[in-house]
């Protein structure tokens, strides 16, 4: 549930500043204006050690989407490419310099929404991933960054799909100190018992991505806190919420994603890998007490929760 190292962290932000840094440069002399910024994991210090990438918006800045009616002057664009073409240019763009420009390295374009690079001189992987600004009535009015939504380009596809990466950004830190610091313990938590997956159990639970897993931990509210010294109760506290989830669809089916963009189960198949990550959560709350408690046959939770540890 800690958080990883910071000098590992750095590393991780120092990589992805690093691609997306050379990528922008030479975007900018094939005519491509774009600026960047991170998000996912490694943004909210949720992210855990060997397994999570590092996510990089890269984004441009000579057209942008803007929620109507605006409430404020947008001064008028110039390029004649329609928004589509514009991102679909940055895309092929991007993957031909990624490619010369980290030529060692192992640079995957297939992604729908992300170019993936990794290996070679990077000590992290790095997922490039090209969008436009969107500027909802909120951010209008309030000009504060959390409230700037993006539209992420889906090369499948061939459409925009809208979130809100900074709102997430600031929800989930907002709550975790309304919780002091526990409602990213648990979503390392639930993170590394998926991590440490054999890889056919591995395969299903991942159809639950890093933005669903933290957002069943947000919603865990009152069951995030607890004394410091009793952070073990975390884990009964997980796999209570787990059980309740799989139990309950229509709780379930309630809960939206941090952002409010979408709901968390939105597909039918994300309810088996709930359901395999509550037997896990389960089996470790068990393991656990079975070490405080060997004599004892039958799971008392009580015994998870009420043990202090020294920190």
């Amino acid at each position: 549930m800690a958080p990883v190292k910071k000098e590992s962290t750095d590393i991780s932000i120092r990589e992805g500043n690093r691609v997306a840094d050379s990528l922008i440069t030479n975007l900018t002399k094939a005519g491509e204006q774009t600026t960047k910024r991170l998000q996912g994991s490694v943004a909210l210090d949720i992210h855990i050690e060997k397994h999570s990438d590092v996510d990089v918006l890269i984004i441009a800045t000579g057209s942008i989407f803007v929620a109507t009616p605006s409430v404020c002057a947008y001064p008028p664009k110039t390029d004649p490419r329609a928004m589509l073409n514009i991102i679909r240019d940055i895309r092929e763009k991007s993957e031909d310099i990624l490619q010369r420009n980290f030529y060692a390295a192992d640079v995957n374009c297939s992604g729908a929404k992300s170019i993936s690079i990794e290996n070679g001189s990077l000590a992290r992987k790095v997922d490039i991933v090209p969008a436009f600004w969107y500027d909802s009535i909120e951010y209008q009015n309030q000009r504060q960054e959390c409230f700037r939504g993006i539209e992420i380009y889906d090369k499948t596809e061939q459409t925009l799909i809208r979130n809100y990466p900074f709102k997430h950004i600031q929800n989930v830190n907002l709550k975790d100190v309304r919780y002091v610091g526990n409602l990213k313990r648990v979503i390392r938590l639930l993170k590394n018992i998926i991590a440490d997956l054999p890889d056919d159990k591995k395969r299903v639970a991942k159809r639950l991505t890093s933005y669903d897993i933290a957002a069943i931990a947000y919603h865990m509210n009152e069951r995030l806190y607890t004394q410091p010294y009793f952070q073990l109760s975390l884990v009964e506290s997980a796999r209570y919420h787990l059980e309740l989830l799989c139990l309950v669809e229509e709780y379930r089916n309630s809960l939206s994603v941090p952002d409010g963009t979408r709901k968390i189960f939105d597909h039918s198949n994300k309810v088996e890998a709930l359901e395999l990550l509550k037997d896990e959560c389960t089996e470790l709350a068990q393991a656990i007490y079975r070490d405080l408690a060997p004599f004892s046959t039958n799971y008392d939770p009580s015994v998870v929760t009420n043990k202090a540890l020294t920190l």
